[in-house]
């Protein structure tokens, strides 16, 4: 295979992997958090929660051992989650019925806003049915659609992926 058409396919793997791991619909849910402890500063917009963390805003699901959530001082709106766990489990059942959409790493943030984006930390994994891609990092741009990731230079990890034909998932 030739190197454009390496590139055209990683492209398409990227976004038939990862097209719906989040929605904006989702944005306009009430978001739901469940802890075993949490510190919450109303001042700073700054929440801490400890202790099987589940955070469920409409159909997506993010789990942890601890989450730091911001929200914005304006209108209390959610602008940044930092998730640890081991591992830190995204989830998005997409609207249309596909197979879900499944992130894990030890570290993860999402930002809600400027652009929406989700970051694995650590070694981070995306799956959607069968396919997988796996990096130390792995950065899904939500707005553009671009997907950025690298291995770990340190260990010779690098990034894989594995796309399985449709009419086999």
């Amino acid at each position: 295979m030739n190197l454009p058409s390496t590139n055209r396919l990683l492209g398409r793997l990227a976004l038939s992997v990862l097209a719906l791991v989040l929605t904006s619909a989702a944005a306009a849910e009430p978001i739901y958090l469940d802890a075993d402890e949490a510190e919450i500063d109303n001042v700073s917009g700054v929440s801490v929660y400890t202790g099987n963390v589940v955070m469920t805003q409409g159909l997506r699901e993010i789990t942890g051992d601890r989450m730091t959530v911001h929200t914005t001082r304006e209108g209390r709106e959610l602008s940044r989650v930092i998730v640890e766990g081991r591992p830190a489990v995204y989830t998005q059942q997409p609207d249309d019925g596909t197979a879900l959409v499944r992130a894990d790493a030890p570290r993860m943030e999402y930002f809600a806003t400027g652009p929406e984006r989700i970051i694995l930390m650590d070694g981070g994994r995306i799956t959607r049915g069968r396919n997988e891609f796996t990096g130390e990092v792995i950065e899904y741009n939500l707005e553009t659609e671009v997907v950025n990731a690298r291995g770990d230079d340190d260990t010779g990890r690098r990034i894989r992926i594995t796309l399985f034909p449709e009419d086999e998932e």
